[in-house]
């Protein structure tokens, strides 16, 4: 099931990975911290098929020039959020920001420094 920004939770452990460490990875790297750190026992496959379905989705790509492969992320954390985001609003909130925030706050009037911050959220993005 996919929970977290439209990933799973295995996928998006592999990404945190990625993301937390900032580096490039062999594969047998990556092997190690699934099998040992998280202790999933896997088999070859398994990782496998989670690093090309990441690839699928644009997350990961893979340097396959080399003596071993070595996988790197092709976007931050905060783009796959903003992403996900994005498109959650465009589904479920009819692309409206208005629908996503009066979801958002329940119904209830944002204080003061909450609708200034907005304002100005607003303001920078027609700049």
């Amino acid at each position: 099931m996919k929970k977290n920004y439209g990933l799973t939770n295995t996928e998006m452990q592999i990404m945190e990975k990625f993301w937390e460490e900032n580096k490039r990875f062999s594969y047998r790297e990556l092997s190690e911290y699934m099998n040992g750190t998280l202790d999933k026992k896997w088999k070859k496959q398994t990782l496998s098929t989670y690093l090309t379905n990441l690839q699928k989705m644009g997350l990961i790509e893979v340097d396959d020039s080399g003596k071993n492969y070595i996988y790197y992320a092709t976007c931050t954390k905060e783009e796959v959020v903003q992403k996900w985001t994005r498109k959650l609003v465009k589904i479920s909130f009819n692309n409206s920001i208005f629908n996503f925030v009066s979801a958002f706050t329940g119904g209830q009037k944002l204080t003061r420094e909450e609708a200034e911050e907005l304002k100005e959220l607003f303001r920078s993005e027609d700049k």
